[in-house]
């Protein structure tokens, strides 16, 4: 049985049984206006009070434990999510909170509420109450927040910098050497952040041995150095624990509430996994792919012999490849020709196309009518 379920069933047994037990209080209380019944009279109206009490609350328990079975679940969640730090100083700013709302409740209870009507005796400890959970809130939000900054200026400044979303940058990105091309369309808001460890990943590769290492490393520092003039980044140097840059990747994203940009599959499951928002600019160049549909007409122009010896070869501005039949002889011309199917890869999508007509032959029939 899951948490869920056990919470939801815990939840309706005490809320049925206390509208049981209100049942009876009520019949109880009622008891001084049925002293001139006789016993079995009263005891009855005692079962009927309880019987009342138990349908009510039987009636209330299912939305009752519903919302808040729900509730502990999401608070279960968010704290599965949250770092120790911020659950030490959440629990500390908590008992701080309620050693002030002791004090508070002091002044409170030294209040004369009895003279007020009707509500009197029930001010005080309503009073007492919302002043316990208001404090200890407070004391557990300051706490949690106090433990995502490093100093009390960053704290009190906190709220301006929050405006602004983090994006924590991997290093396939920065090889990547796209990121200066999708930053200038401004559809990648927010402060790109490099984290230290990034960039000794980039020496360390750069410093390789081995050849595709070594280059790979030198392009994404030649890549940083020209990205930082025309998009500056913040550099961080924040400690983080971790084996790897990946897992330190994962778990700086989660402390700072920040998006992690890669374009490496694994880790973006693994942070998806953890609760972390991933940007993925393959993702983003795939859905930005033309969409083609069995019986378009295309213009293409073939470059190449496909793997059939009758198949000719054609490509799509974004590199999508066109696998148009009967086409090899026209390699190097102009064709019209009909999408027949479309097929998903593991590296994309693949167009099948069937030849029509040279685009030559097709103008000078044109021309003849």
């Amino acid at each position: 049985m899951g948490f869920k379920q056990t919470v939801h069933r815990v939840l309706f047994g005490v809320v049925t049984g206390l509208g049981g037990i209100a049942g009876i209080l009520f019949g109880l209380y009622s008891s001084r206006y049925l002293s001139g019944l006789s016993s079995v009279t009263v005891y009855a109206c005692y079962a009927a009070f309880t019987i009342l009490g138990l349908v009510v609350g039987i009636l209330l328990a299912d939305p009752i434990a519903e919302n808040t079975s729900d509730t502990m679940e999401s608070l279960a969640n968010g704290l599965q999510k949250m770092a120790l730090s911020e659950v030490v100083l959440g629990a500390l700013g908590l008992v701080i909170g309620l050693g002030v709302a002791f004090f508070v409740s002091l002044a409170i209870q030294s209040i004369k509420f009895d003279t007020v009507p009707i509500v009197g005796a029930w001010l005080s400890p309503a009073l007492i109450l919302l002043n316990a959970v208001l404090f200890a809130s407070l004391g557990a939000f300051v706490g949690v927040r106090f433990s995502a900054t490093h100093s009390v200026r960053d704290f009190l400044d906190h709220k301006k910098e929050a405006q602004v979303p983090l994006v924590l940058i991997d290093t396939s990105i920065i090889v990547d050497g796209r990121l200066a091309a999708v930053l200038e369309t401004g559809f990648l808001p927010g402060q790109l952040v490099v984290p230290q460890f990034v960039l000794g990943e980039l020496q360390t590769l750069a410093d390789s041995e081995d050849p595709l290492k070594r280059v790979r490393g030198r392009r994404g520092l030649e890549l940083l150095e020209e990205l930082r003039s025309a998009h500056p980044f913040q550099v961080t140097d924040d400690p983080v624990e971790g084996k790897g840059a990946d897992q330190k990747l994962v778990k700086l994203a989660r402390t700072s509430q920040a998006a992690l940009l890669t374009n490496d599959y694994n880790l973006q499951k693994v942070a998806s996994v953890q609760g972390v928002k991933v940007l993925n600019l393959n993702q983003l160049a795939a859905a930005l792919k033309p969409t083609v549909l069995p019986g378009q007409v295309l213009q293409l122009s073939l470059q190449r012999e496909g793997k059939e010896a009758h198949q000719g070869v054609a490509y799509f501005e974004d590199g999508t490849m066109v696998v148009v039949e009967r086409g090899r002889p026209h390699i190097g011309k102009d064709v019209i020709a009909e999408v027949t199917s479309v097929m998903q890869t593991a590296t994309g999508k693949m167009v099948f196309a069937k030849f029509r007509h040279l685009v030559e032959a097709a103008a000078a029939s044109e021309e003849s009518a």
